[in-house]
């Protein structure tokens, strides 16, 4: 009941007759795909004052595809059979909705071999952005004025809170401790490369998604993990911030294996419940 009480407070936040509440996800796999920017320190600076971060960004989910399995526990491919678009509309008068959020915290990764770029630790935040009453965002522009704290983004992080993600390890052989393979090093020069990573839920900061998306769906070789991503990064002057933090664009495909909504389950369970009380009557009648 506790979930089920949480998932109709989260969709009665988008209000009003023409609100478009925080869909569902349907069961199984899903393929994801987001843009957005980022700045990315080098030379020993940071992102963020106080900490350790070298890489922070915003994305605006653009589709999200019911998927197919290639192989089982380690790919999902597009189907093309979209269930949400950006500013996709529920009905008459509806304005539409985004899902946005925020990306911090990755701190320098450790040597390894075979990874050019690495990084460890990080987080992933996503909101549902309900348009009619919050405006429209979008990734056009520079930096400036959009961090407003170490996980607040203006424009990406208001509306209903979907869950947070922790980038997982096991995506680099070469270091145990790392979260995310990249296979360029930026530099002032310009830049082009791709990143590779797992993503795993933290249920210490629970939002309408956490319980769908923690599937330990995705096999490494240190563990089960809930989502997978390969994205490509290019560098973006307009997010520089003096010689040593670099802007970039970056685009995600992103892989999930979504579990039923906990409310399903319950229900399941009730029905499961009830036949077999109706099968015991049947039995003693009988």
């Amino acid at each position: 009941m506790k979930k089920i009480f949480a998932a109709a407070i989260g969709a009665a936040l988008s209000f009003g007759a023409s609100a478009a509440p925080a869909t569902s996800l349907p069961p199984g796999p899903i393929y994801l795909k987001f843009s957005g920017q980022e700045q990315i320190a080098i030379n020993g600076a940071t992102t963020y004052a106080g900490s350790k971060e070298i890489n922070w960004g915003v994305f605006i989910i653009s589709t999200l595809d019911i998927g197919s399995v290639n192989t089982p526990h380690d790919q999902i491919d597009p189907t093309g059979n979209e269930f949400f678009f950006n500013g996709q509309k529920q009905g008459v008068g509806d304005k539409g909705a985004q899902i946005t959020g925020m990306f911090y915290g990755i701190e320098q990764g450790g040597a390894s071999a075979a990874n050019p770029f690495p990084a460890t630790k990080g987080y992933m935040d996503l909101y549902w952005r309900d348009l009619n009453s919050l405006s429209k965002t979008s990734l056009a522009g520079s930096a400036a004025g959009i961090r407003c704290g170490w996980d607040c983004a203006n424009g990406y992080t208001q509306g209903t809170f979907l869950g947070r993600l922790f980038f997982d390890t096991g995506m680099d052989v070469g270091n145990p401790n790392n979260t995310i393979v990249g296979n360029s090093v930026p530099t002032s020069n310009g830049f082009s490369g791709q990143a590779d990573s797992y993503a795993s839920v933290d249920m210490t900061k629970e939002g309408l998604w956490s319980d769908q998306l923690n599937s330990d769906y995705f096999h490494s070789g240190q563990g089960a993990r809930d989502l997978r991503f390969k994205n490509s990064y290019n560098y973006n002057p307009n997010w520089s911030n003096g010689a040593n933090i670099l802007g970039a664009r970056v685009d995600d495909p992103g892989q999930a294996y979504a579990l039923p909504e906990p409310g399903a389950l319950s229900l399941m369970g009730l029905a499961m419940v009830g036949m077999g009380v109706t099968l015991r009557r049947r039995q003693k009648q009988a």
